[in-house]
């Protein structure tokens, strides 16, 4: 087992992991057993304080959001700010340019590459009015430039939570949120002219990973408003099945090798009072067992929600990465494990 500072950011298909320390990326091809500087983000004034200490770092939200590596060393990635990218060597990323048309746009919290290296995100901005459209942005130049490809209606969703590239259908799946009538999953065109939504409304289908089972769907719901649970989706149908109650909210998931990772946040409500952060394992998708947990600090919210950090992406390698936030004992810091002869899942 490997421990270091870093958040856990992204795995690639060949096993590479990426981590952040601030707004600076790390790579590791020895499952975090060394790390080599890959590039970073221009620091704002905004963000710059987060440099202080940990608990500064924790308030600014000073961290990558999401990151994504294209087919020719390309890095796209977002934070709090802004979206950017950094050619392979390139030691500071570059600002994107992207189309604007009408409200201020709010940078994403995920990226998603799909067929020919084509990124695209949606808005994400939990503190974002109603009244506003909500868009879709595409980049067919390796995240130089991004245009509008949808617009979700003022009011119909809060903001996008992820799109995930099903080759099977060929087409994306669009996951959004939050309350009342807007969470949503929602299929659009790999031509992104058509898009219709499979379930619309319930709490059950706002979801921010997925894993793809060839005819389902699965993933833990992201709510505080109802008992969270990993739920399958029928593709063809849209029938939904809750499957195993979780502890609470779900926001990361990964594979690594033959096992299907998803952890909770500690996010406390009436329904969802558990004060741990679990890391949840499975080999099927049906049948999930407990791996780790750890407890939220004592710092409040303002300082972060208490997860389990696991990157995007999926790995060939049974090498299990994650970070803790807000979390005791592993605040701020990157585990890298693997299973034992005497766990089985």
């Amino acid at each position: 087992m490997h421990t270091c500072s870093g958040r856990a950011v992204h795995v690639r298909s060949d096993g590479r992991l990426y981590m952040s320390r601030g707004y600076t990326i790390y790579s590791s091809d020895d499952d975090g057993g060394t790390w080599v500087r890959v590039t970073t983000m221009p620091v704002s004034s905004v963000r710059w304080f987060g440099k202080l200490c940990r608990l500064a770092s924790r308030l600014l939200r000073f961290e990558v959001r999401a990151l994504a590596v294209l087919s020719d060393g390309t890095y796209v990635a977002s934070n709090r700010e802004w979206v950017f990218r950094a050619q392979p060597g390139e030691p500071v990323m570059r600002p994107s340019i992207v189309e604007e048309q009408g409200p201020v746009v709010t940078p994403p919290m995920t990226l998603t590459v799909g067929p020919d290296d084509r990124v695209l995100w949606g808005e994400y901005n939990s503190k974002s009015n109603h009244d506003q459209p909500v868009r879709l942005y595409v980049s067919d130049d390796r995240g130089r430039s991004y245009q509008v490809a949808h617009v979700f209606e003022p009011g119909s969703v809060r903001h996008v939570h992820n799109l995930y590239y099903d080759p099977g259908l060929e087409q994306y799946w669009v996951l959004a949120g939050d309350h009342d009538d807007e969470p949503g999953i929602g299929r659009l065109s790999a031509d992104l002219r058509d898009f219709e939504w499979v379930g619309k409304g319930k709490q059950i289908y706002r979801a921010v990973c997925v894993f793809d089972f060839g005819d389902r769907l699965v993933y833990g719901t992201d709510t505080e408003m109802e008992p969270n649970a990993i739920v399958s989706l029928d593709k063809k149908t849209g029938r939904v099945e809750r499957i195993f109650e979780t502890n609470g909210s779900c926001i990361y998931a990964c594979r690594f090798g033959g096992l299907y990772a998803l952890t909770t946040t500690v996010e406390p409500s009436e329904v969802n009072p558990s004060r741990n952060a679990t890391l949840w394992l499975s080999r099927d998708g049906e049948r999930w067992k407990n791996a780790f947990e750890a407890t939220k600090d004592r710092w409040g919210r303002f300082f972060q929600f208490g997860s389990l950090v696991l990157p995007s992406g999926a790995s060939p390698r049974e090498a299990i990465s994650f970070s803790g936030q807000a979390v005791k004992r592993i605040d701020g810091k990157l585990v890298v494990a693997r299973l034992t002869e005497q766990e089985s899942f």
